[in-house]
């Protein structure tokens, strides 16, 4: 341990340097992609406390795991000079060589070079070679007319990818296939960001004040609660200070707990802007899928019915079966309204007649008291399947002052955060809390000067942290969101304008 002493004070780094162990496992170890597939409790973290939070239990402030990569067919990484001389390589059974990615294609193999329709066929005819950093190949031209055939320079590129598409073994041939290369996997890494808290310090003096009018009825307090829909603040009427600055702690510290989820952006920062203490600030939900998930954006008053049929059908063909396709979309206020017209322009367009009549479906009552009830809130097409909104509250929130006028409207944003088949569309499974296990919640304390916390009773005979004139109330909380397929969640958004 180069004869360092443990000295007077113990540190997060103090601590790693005697002992640090490596990220901790994952509890999921192979993440299957889904492109490789055949308030103060609020909306937002109640989805987020469904899903089982993961808890870092060793050494290290960082985890690790590992995603399954997808298939990706052999392709050429080289092409040897030998080869470019050549004026028509393949012609009348003329030898020409490349250098591909994998080793996987043995002798004997024939293989369709850039697509399965329309690409020419290479015969093996040595074993590969080892080549730098990929395999030598021979090839011959398979073809029915060898004398006038050759390959065309379209299929002789660098990321031409090729495929197993049959094999050619005589009667006296005695080297069959090898089998394909295994499947692949890349370990990711991730790290708690900095911790977040409050603090408040009362006097004894304002402790011992009591919030009474001079007809002793307890004051009201305004707070402003900007998870109420109505932006109107709370009041609160306790008689003592201290429990008023609790609730507000508490209150903030969810808040915050739910911006960073949402809304942080990664980096660094420094206390005091100096050489000090580095620390690092993690990415929210918006962050991670709108630089590393499924982006959609689009101008204003171009979002529409075919844009949805684009998006997931995409994502869904191939992967997905018709009968389990399923799409939830969690979004404001604004997004209903747009796609609410998406929806009805796309109906009126179809060319179908949509009859008037006196039922349950558009027009109720009679006479002189009809009411018109006419507007959709989901959809169903054979690309997408079943697409339906949910109100996610938190991003009705104001952004802007202009926000909290009339005629305002948040811009739309529409997220998706898991379209998988094994999914319900919410965040469970997929969207997890990561913290240490250590400290599997929020903390808080308070520190006692001269005035105990639970007031002037209890500060009697009571042991003092120090003799500051009043006591303080701490609440801190370190923890972060996750997402383990961000190949599973999508973001639409309409392009900002500046």
């Amino acid at each position: 341990m180069d004869k360092r002493a443990v000295g007077k004070l113990t540190d997060s780094n103090h601590l790693e340097s005697f002992h640090s162990t490596e990220p901790a496992d994952y509890d999921k170890k192979i993440i299957s992609l889904y492109t490789q597939s055949s308030l103060y409790s609020n909306d937002f973290l109640d989805m987020i406390n469904k899903s089982t939070p993961f808890y870092i239990d060793n050494n290290s402030d960082a985890w690790k795991w590992d995603i399954a990569v997808p298939y990706k067919f052999p392709k050429i990484i080289d092409i040897p000079i030998s080869t470019t001389a050549l004026l028509k390589p393949g012609i009348d059974g003329q030898e020409f060589q490349l250098v591909l990615d994998t080793n996987e294609f043995s002798k004997n193999a024939i293989i369709s070079v850039g697509t399965r329709q329309y690409g020419p066929r290479f015969y093996v005819i040595k074993d590969p070679l080892p080549w730098n950093n990929g395999y030598l190949y021979t090839f011959t031209l398979v073809s029915a007319n060898p004398k006038v055939d050759f390959v065309n320079p379209v299929f002789m590129k660098i990321g031409v990818e090729l495929e197993l598409i049959d094999a050619a073994i005589g009667e006296f041939d005695q080297d069959l296939l090898g089998l394909p290369r295994l499947g692949e996997k890349i370990t990711m890494f991730e790290s708690l960001s900095s911790g977040y808290g409050y603090e408040h310090k009362i006097t004894e003096w304002a402790d011992d004040r009591m919030m009474k009018d001079a007809d002793g009825k307890s004051l009201d307090i305004l707070v402003y609660a900007p998870q109420r829909r109505n932006q109107l603040p709370l009041t609160r009427n306790d008689v003592k200070w201290e429990p008023f600055i609790e609730f507000m702690m508490r209150k903030s510290m969810l808040e915050m707990k739910v911006k960073r989820m949402i809304w942080s952006q990664p980096g660094t920062v420094k206390t005091n802007g100096g050489r000090q203490e580095l620390k690092r600030t993690s990415a929210g939900v918006y962050y991670r899928m709108r630089n590393n998930g499924n982006l959609v954006q689009y101008n204003r008053g171009e979002f529409n019915a075919n844009l949805l049929r684009s998006v997931f059908g995409d994502l869904f063909y191939r992967r997905v079966d018709v009968k389990d396709r399923r799409v939830k979309m969690y979004t404001n206020e604004a997004g209903f309204d747009v796609f609410q017209q998406a929806l009805k322009t796309d109906a009126l367009n179809s060319g179908l007649t949509f009859v008037a009549d006196s039922g349950n479906r558009y027009l109720q009552g009679e006479g002189q008291h009809i009411t018109y009830n006419f507007a959709f809130d989901s959809m169903v097409t054979r690309e997408t399947g079943k697409i339906e909104l949910i109100h996610l509250k938190e991003l009705d929130l104001p952004q802007t002052n202009l926000e909290f006028g009339q005629n305002k409207k948040s811009t739309p944003v529409f997220f998706v955060f898991d379209v998988s088949p094994m999914s319900d569309g919410s965040m469970v499974n997929n969207i997890r809390e990561v913290r240490m296990k250590g400290a599997p919640s929020m903390t808080w304390g308070y520190i006692d000067g001269t005035r105990h916390h639970l007031g002037f009773a209890k500060s009697q005979g009571m042991s003092s942290a120090n003799k500051f004139p009043g006591y303080e109330i701490w609440m801190k909380d370190r923890c972060d969101i996750f997402i383990e397929d961000l190949s599973r969640t999508v973001l639409i958004e309409e392009i900002p304008q500046f």
